[in-house]
């Protein structure tokens, strides 16, 4: 009997050693570039013109609210004049650009760039909080300040600025390449970006992948690797708000019933955030394991490569993690709550929202039956909410073109960089391409330290002027390589 279990042991070591050790590093070998010298003063000129333009999304705007679209059509004219001389340009639904570079070689599937023009606004009571004018584009301390410069007028202008030094280089791709700059991603990009998607599949376009935004370059602070990581987004989650409503008789405070609307109600919540729909260590995160275990310390290495035997326990320890719990999971997260219009009065209505951000995997359908089943009350009234109730996008691939190239850039111009993939929490416009092809990537070329995430819609927004200098590179860099595939 002590025999039989000494050898249960041992195999199980055995096991865990072998399969620490066939978990190989996943990192091509790239041999370095020398970027393409940029000329800083002028290409800083042209990102602060773009933020100074307020090109602010909201759900209702009015004419006035998207003039400066209009305007900001005008600056690209006026900043980038190879560009518009070389390439083809359409204006989509009004506010909307779409750009076509055509390729000498039509037999190979074009490649679509995707940006937008939108910035979300400025909270208001905090523009005093701003080092710098929100909308100012102050150029300073080493960075460019304002709202867009990381969400994600930077990353257009780069886009443009890269393809006019090519213009102006002579460079003609063999690959067509599209670039889409939608003017409502903020607000769900419906009438922007789907609209985009929309005219190239009627004119059969059939692309290769696209490139939008989403994840970025980790330092070594905010890298689980403690070196630099890029994460490239492959997926991202779906979005659906629930409705919880509640109705009773109400009445006075003085004499309340054993369940009022509020407290039944509340309960409802409390049930929804105690009982959260599973977490995973398979999908995306799964991948994400695979590429970034080979660079960690060798007991996290052993953990992730026998995931199979540790999964309680990492499931355990990750989810403690907000950032690893939202990849790992389906998200719950109450965000209002209204009922009552007096301090001693009884509702006899209360209602509340639930935002879900959902795993691909699940569905929003799996949601909505979670929800009913957890709170298990026929008195809690569950219903959609909103018009932004959508799928997890599906998981694009990794042994593509696409994912390659994007690989391949990233250690040509941050040597030693490690490449993962990974799963984008929000939203982008991304999710609208999925009828021109089935791999979107989700990936921006700057380097994020653990005080940059939260100046993203935030106070203080601002890009550092060394990152969007090597940007601009990334992308010359990039359109080059991918043009002909090699």
């Amino acid at each position: 009997m002590v025999l039989s279990i000494i050898l249960i042991i041992l195999a199980f070591v055995a096991i865990i050693v072998v399969k620490t050790i066939l978990f190989k590093s996943k990192q091509e070998s790239v041999s370095p570039v020398e970027p393409v010298a940029i000329d800083a003063e002028p290409v800083l000129a042209r990102l602060s013109s773009a933020i100074r333009l307020k090109t602010i999304s909201s759900q209702e705007q009015t004419a006035s609210d998207l003039e400066p679209f209009l305007e900001f059509h005008r600056f690209l004219e006026q900043s980038y004049p190879q560009v518009h001389q070389k390439l083809k340009r359409e204006v989509i639904n009004q506010y909307s650009l779409l750009y076509k570079w055509p390729g000498s070689d039509e037999s190979l599937k074009p490649v679509a760039f995707l940006a937008h023009i939108d910035v979300v606004p400025v909270e208001p009571g905090t523009e005093k909080e701003w080092r710098y004018d929100a909308y100012g584009g102050k150029i300073a301390d080493g960075f460019i300040w304002g709202r867009g410069s990381m969400d994600m007028k930077a990353t257009l202008t780069g886009l443009m600025e890269a393809v006019e030094e090519l213009v102006g280089q002579g460079f003609q791709p063999k690959r067509t390449f599209y670039f889409a700059f939608g003017h409502d991603e903020e607000v769900g990009g419906n009438e922007g970006a789907a609209k985009i998607a929309e005219h190239l599949k009627n004119n059969g376009v059939k692309a290769e992948f696209t490139l939008d935004e989403g994840m970025v370059i980790l330092n070594e602070d905010l890298s689980p690797t403690k070196k630099k990581l890029a994460l490239v987004g492959i997926a991202e989650k779906g979005y659906v708000t629930l409705k919880l409503t509640v109705k009773t008789e109400g009445g006075h405070s003085s004499m309340p019933p054993s369940e009022t609307a509020l407290g039944t109600l509340c309960q409802a919540i409390s049930n929804l955030e105690t009982n959260q729909m599973p977490a995973s260590l398979s999908g995306v995160v799964g991948q994400l394991f695979d590429y970034i275990a080979p660079e960690m310390t060798l007991v996290q290495k052993i953990l992730l490569a026998n995931r199979w035997l540790f999964k309680r326990l990492l499931l355990r320890q990750l989810t403690k993690t907000n950032s690893m719990n939202a990849m790992m999971r389906t998200t719950t997260a109450p965000t209002i709550i209204q009922g009552g219009v007096k301090e001693n009065v009884l509702p006899s209505q209360a209602y509340a929202l639930v935002n879900f951000r959902v795993l691909p995997g699940d569905t929003v359908s799996d949601v909505i039956e979670h929800a009913k089943k957890v709170i298990n009350n026929p008195v809690v009234e569950i219903a959609l909410h909103g018009r932004a109730n959508g799928e997890a996008s599906p998981i694009s691939g990794l042994d593509t073109l696409g994912y390659r190239m994007i690989s391949k850039t990233i250690r040509q111009l941050f040597p030693g960089t490690a490449v993962a993939p990974g799963l984008v929490m929000g939203g982008t416009d991304s999710k609208h391409y999925t009828s021109i092809t089935e791999n979107n990537y989700r990936f921006g070329p700057v380097i994020y330290g653990p005080d940059d995430p939260g100046r993203i819609h935030g106070t203080d927004e601002r890009l550092s002027i060394e990152d969007y200098i090597k940007s601009i590179q990334y992308y010359i860099q990039f359109m080059k390589t991918v043009s002909s595939g090699s």
